[in-house]
Formats: structure tokens, C-alpha cells, sequence
């Protein structure tokens, strides 16, 4: 896995840098996140996840948890269960495995074509070490070429679609590295979105649902270079599992 960011050229010529993870498995067919080919700007009041309470590291070197702004804590959500997409911690292994902490994915019909989005605190390894890393990611295809922008839970993300005749005219990943010993993580990702209608320790269910938990506001809708909205939509699939105070009790226990 090679985390150096590499310049992307995209079919109109714009560029835009990110590094380069791939998710593969059952995960990578939901989370698909649609952004353009050319990411611009990104706007948004929100600051960093708080790592001063990022948890001990277990036997993989990976954080037991990673805390938000608002003092909720998540762990990986690898139990096995559809919540968690039947990931499972034996799945978690160098150089490939990949597991996820937290994301809130979904698909939006706008009136110029779909577009899927992704938030996400993602695991993996670079070669055999333990890497976190925060992604954002949209893909589709819009049948106009053109800036658009992205109205988020975190801000406002601007993005460009290239040239309709692509088949996928709107393709843009953004991954940033954590600090898995506390520090800096998810600029502008400060609060985990959580179903409403969640239960017990899992902050999703198996369908999409409307959530609570963003910054700016709980749904997405994008701007057309017009300045008409062209789509809204309030439900995502949300995956990730709550770490308690037993929970953290027992990781702290466990890094002595």
C-alpha cells in the first residue's frame, strides 16, 4: 500500500493530490463516495477529532478507540456482525487487511445523475505497519460538465465534473493520515453521524437511515454551477460500534 500522495490528471487537465488506498471486499461495494474529478476547495467550521483521547494501542498497533468532539468514543467494527458488514478482527492482517472504525455512506438520484458518498476512519497497513487514515470520496456521473458543490454535514466541498462523455465524470478520493498515538485526525470530520433510530452499541443498522451527529447539519445536497440545488438526501448507511467506559476500561488494562 503506498501512502505518498500522487498527482491525479484528470480529463480536463485539473489535478488534484491524494494518497492512494484501495478497500477491497464487501466494504468497497457499499462505501463508494462520488465526488469530482478535481477536487477545488473545502470549507467548513468544524476542527480536528480529539486526539488527546485517542485510546491504547492493542496487540495489532492499532488504536483500541478514537474519540469525537463530543466525547463519544468509537472501536472497530469487527464483530462479525451485517452491522459491521461481517468484518471480522482475523481480517485485519498485513499488508492487505483493512477494517473500519466509522463511516456514513450513500447515494443521491440528483436531477443530472447519481452520485455515491463516503465519510469514513479507516485501518490498514503500509507494508506491515499500522496506518489510520481519514477518507472522503465521491464518485459518479453528471450530465453536465461544470463546478459543482457538495453541502455536507462537516461544510462545503467543491468538486468539478469533466466531461459527460466519461463514463464516470466525477471520481475523487481524499485520504489523510491520523496519528494513532494521539494528535491531529478528520479535519472537518469532528462528530460521528449515528442512525436515529439506532440500537445498543452499534451507531448504524443494515439499511440506510436518517441520521444525527453533523456539524453544520444531518444530510447532503449538491449545487449545481446554476446555484440551484439539483439533490438532497437525509439517509445514509452508517457503520460503527460505541466503546463505552467498560470498553476503554478494558483497553487501557489490556496496553499495560
Amino acid at each position: 500500500m503506498n501512502l505518498n500522495p500522487r498527482p491525479l490528471r484528470a480529463a480536463d487537465g485539473a489535478t488534484t493530490r491524494r494518497p492512494h488506498f484501495t478497500w477491497r471486499g464487501g466494504v468497497a461495494a457499499l462505501a463508494a463516495f462520488v465526488l469530482g474529478a478535481a477536487m477545488l476547495t473545502i470549507g467548513g467550521s468544524a476542527a480536528a477529532l480529539n486526539g488527546n483521547r485517542t485510546g491504547p494501542l492493542d496487540r495489532r498497533g492499532f488504536p483500541a478507540y478514537y474519540v469525537d468532539e463530543a466525547g463519544r468514543a468509537v472501536q472497530m467494527c469487527d464483530d462479525g456482525s451485517a452491522v459491521c458488514l461481517g468484518a471480522r478482527r482475523r481480517d485485519l492482517r498485513p499488508p492487505d487487511g483493512e477494517a473500519l472504525y466509522w463511516s456514513a455512506v450513500t447515494t443521491m438520484r440528483t436531477r443530472r445523475g447519481p452520485l455515491e458518498v463516503e465519510f469514513a476512519l479507516e485501518a490498514a497497513f503500509e507494508g506491515s505497519r499500522p496506518v489510520v487514515f481519514r477518507r472522503v470520496r465521491i464518485r459518479g456521473h453528471l450530465g453536465r460538465r461544470g463546478t459543482y458543490v457538495l453541502h455536507h454535514p462537516y461544510g462545503n466541498l467543491r468538486f468539478a465534473a469533466i466531461t459527460p462523455r466519461e463514463q464516470r465524470n466525477v471520481n475523487v478520493t481524499h485520504d489523510n493520515r491520523c496519528s494513532i498515538r494521539g494528535g491531529r485526525c478528520a479535519p472537518r470530520m469532528t462528530r460521528w453521524l449515528r442512525s436515529t433510530s439506532r440500537r445498543g452499541h452499534y451507531l448504524g443498522r443494515t439499511r440506510r437511515t436518517r441520521v444525527t451527529g453533523g456539524t453544520l447539519r444531518n444530510s447532503i445536497s449538491v449545487e449545481a454551477p446554476n446555484g440551484r440545488i439539483i439533490g438532497r438526501k437525509a439517509r445514509f448507511r452508517v457503520i460503527g460500534k460505541a466503546c463505552g467506559r467498560p470498553c476503554r476500561a478494558r483497553a487501557r488494562r489490556a496496553a499495560r
